[in-house]
């Protein structure tokens, strides 16, 4: 419908415009016709382009309430989730990452025990390199879809932060340590800064969506997702 109110609103204007330029109307008027119709074509074109506007603008409305359904929907299933594992302690948290690990094909992992973790959760060892990793147990961000009253943008939740992702990385370059590669997973996300220093350091990121979905394809044993990249 809509390619068709395009093609008539084509046909109107050439047809406007062949007349301005090589005197159709007069060639009309020899048969006592008036110039009245022109004015019917124009209002036929600014009524075919109000259509189109029209159309556009539902179209564009039903995206925007799709795409905030759709954020809705995963600001959900990383509230429940998240849920789940906060209920975990440390220990519980990186057994759980271990067998992420393992289902992913790797099976050289050490667990870092609290008496002697040195800012990282998991070392895991694969074509001869050494990566550790970190996670960070953060409350998703639930950002405010809908506009309030005061006409504020806020957002709830927690965010891996500059000096966390510093920290880290001090770790990482620690002459106990010497690891070769790094990967820093958040439950939630991370600050714009930390993202930033990270990828300026070679730091891997994982956010809250990315490790969600990951767990639930490894749950439904159909993941295929792998760190080999790293390795390589």
């Amino acid at each position: 419908m809509e390619k068709r109110i395009v093609y008539v609103s084509y046909v109107i204007i050439a047809f406007v415009l062949f007349n301005f330029f090589y005197g159709f109307t007069d060639w009309i008027k020899s048969w006592q016709v008036l110039d009245w119709y022109l004015i019917i074509l124009m209002g036929t074109i600014m009524s075919l382009l109000v259509i189109k506007y029209k159309q556009n603008q539902r179209k564009l409305a039903v995206e925007q309430y799709a795409k905030e359904n759709d954020r809705r929907r995963i600001q959900l299933n990383q509230l429940l989730m998240f849920e789940q594992l906060s209920k975990m302690n440390d220990e519980m948290f990186c057994e759980l990452l271990k067998r992420c690990f393992e289902l992913l094909g790797y099976s050289d992992i050490q667990v870092s025990h609290p008496s002697d973790r040195l800012g990282y959760d998991l070392t895991v060892w694969h074509q001869g390199k050494k990566m550790i990793v970190k996670i960070f147990k953060k409350v998703p961000m639930i950002e405010n879809i809908y506009t309030n009253p005061e006409g504020l943008e806020f957002a709830l939740g927690e965010l891996v932060t500059l000096n966390e992702i510093r920290e880290f990385y001090g770790s990482v370059k620690d002459y106990e340590v010497q690891a070769d590669l790094s990967l820093v997973i958040s439950t939630s996300d991370f600050e714009e800064e930390a993202l930033l220093f990270a990828g300026r350091n070679g730091v891997e990121t994982m956010n809250g969506y990315e490790f969600y979905q990951l767990l639930d394809e490894l749950k439904d044993g159909k993941s295929t997702a792998s760190f080999s990249t790293l390795f390589a």
